[in-house]
Formats: C-alpha cells, structure tokens, sequence
C-alpha cells in the first residue's frame, strides 16, 4: 500500500462515522405531520364561502316559469329601465321538397 491510499482510507472513515450519526439523529417527524393537515386551509376556505349548505335539500321542488311569462318579465324590466328589449324573430326551417341533393 502506498501513502496515499491510506491517507484516503483513515479520512473517509471519520466522515462516513460523522454522517451515519448525523442521520441516526435527524428528525424524520416532519412528512406525517404535513401529510395530516394537507389541504385544511383550501377546505376552511371552501366551507366559509357556502352561505347555506343544507339549501338543496330544503328547496328540492322550485315553480318553474314558462317562455312567456320570463320573456314579458324581461321586457316590464327593460322597459323600466329605459331600454327596450329586441323582439326575436321564429326560426324558420326549410326542408328540400324535391329530393335533391349536394351530390350529382
């Protein structure tokens, strides 16, 4: 053996012995800690912002309104407001009575 060689072999044992403790003393508390209280704060904000959570189930049955009576509703309103409400025309369909098509 030369002189260099166990030079490199009586400095690497110390510090081999050095990091061994170093991670026989770390504290490795920290992952199940976190991992318990992951996602409280998304969950503590979502739940502020719902005003009322039963809602759902004590209105389960709402009246409904037909075209008529939402489209006049609309219109009192606009008119209310100064501004009238632009009558929409019925779609029209034409359907092809000769049978022709787009091939030849």
């Amino acid at each position: 053996m030369n002189n260099n060689t166990l030079t490199l072999r009586s400095s690497t044992l110390p510090v081999l012995l050095g990091a061994t403790l170093l991670a026989a003393c770390a504290n490795y508390d920290t992952t199940p800690n976190v991992a318990a209280s992951f996602g409280d704060a998304s969950r503590s904000i979502r739940a502020q912002q719902v005003v009322d959570p039963s809602a759902p189930t004590r209105n389960a049955t709402l009246s409904s309104t037909d075209g008529k009576v939402t489209a006049g509703a609309q219109k009192a309103f606009a008119e209310s407001h100064g501004y009238t409400v632009k009558e929409s025309k019925a779609p029209t369909i034409e359907i092809p009575t000769q049978g022709k098509s787009g091939g030849k």
